[in-house]
């Protein structure tokens, strides 16, 4: 009878160690998985800003009398205004044709308008790269099985890439 005390305080050494080893990488898991939620908003703010002053910039080039002809005035303003006014559910698509639109018409190499139109353009690549890697992280952490089993991800909404054509001028 000796012997099994030994025994059984080992077992349940051993067990309260495993529930405790569990508990921190469950904390840590769910710690680190917000966290990286937050940057995802952080990134998406970003991001949006960045559609915006790309937008903006555009309506300010095809505002600006240099684009030449009405034809390309029109369709550069036309698409800038639209990704302005745009929502969410189809931000993207009127960014991608922003894009094509500034594609399409031949834009001026120098200027004021033709450099703060391309800043913006290589901010807001930066911006969807910085995005998508950071949404492609938390992907990653959420699709673990053992997140998922032990909800760690909560409540919170998994977030989405953003897909959308912004190749610079």
């Amino acid at each position: 009878m000796m012997g099994g005390l030994p025994l059984l305080a080992v077992v349940v050494t051993a067990v309260v160690i495993l529930l405790l080893v569990l508990s921190i990488w469950m904390v840590w898991t769910a710690n680190r998985l917000d966290k990286l939620h937050l940057r995802c908003e952080a990134a998406k703010a970003t991001l949006d800003q960045a559609a915006i002053r790309r937008s903006v910039a555009a309506q300010e080039l095809s505002l600006s009398g240099v684009l030449g002809d009405p034809a390309s005035t029109l369709l550069v303003g036309d698409a800038a205004s639209a990704a302005q006014e745009s929502t969410d559910d189809h931000r993207w698509l009127a960014e991608s044709d922003l894009t094509a639109a500034l594609h399409l018409v031949e834009l001026p190499t120098n200027g004021p308008q033709a450099a703060q139109l391309s800043d913006a353009a290589r901010r807001l690549t930066m911006a969807r790269r910085i995005h998508n890697d950071v949404v492609a992280s938390t992907l990653a952490l959420r699709s673990r099985r053992r997140v998922s089993w032990f909800h760690l991800a909560g409540h919170a909404k998994a977030p989405s890439m953003a897909a959308f054509d912004d190749r610079a001028p």
